[in-house]
């Protein structure tokens, strides 16, 4: 075999092992992305579902207070919850859901 010839199959066997990992790192970034996206969703799912509660908690705080309460006194309500904790939750914007 001539140098030339030894030298266009040593360039194809590269061009050939270049070309398995270029399929190996691209099939690698996919599985990442979804990955990825995987965690981003769950994230954002997260925090809407602690959204959701802390409105919740809100809304129950409001109508204690109309009653009366102080934040203490809802604190000790809610099985000695922390006041910072209470005055957080109450000062959340309540949402007016629609009819």
């Amino acid at each position: 075999m001539s140098r030339q010839a030894m030298r266009q199959v040593a360039r194809r066997r590269v061009a050939e092992a270049l070309a398995v990992k270029l399929k190996e790192r691209e099939s690698r970034d996919r599985r990442l992305q979804d990955a990825a996206i995987s965690v981003l969703t769950a994230l954002a799912e997260r925090d809407a579902a602690v959204a959701a509660a802390e409105q919740t908690a809100a809304v129950s705080i409001a109508a204690m207070t109309a009653e009366g309460l102080g934040l203490a006194e809802v604190a000790e309500w809610c099985g000695g919850l922390e006041v910072r904790e209470v005055t957080r939750l109450s000062r959340i914007e309540l949402k007016q859901v629609a009819s």
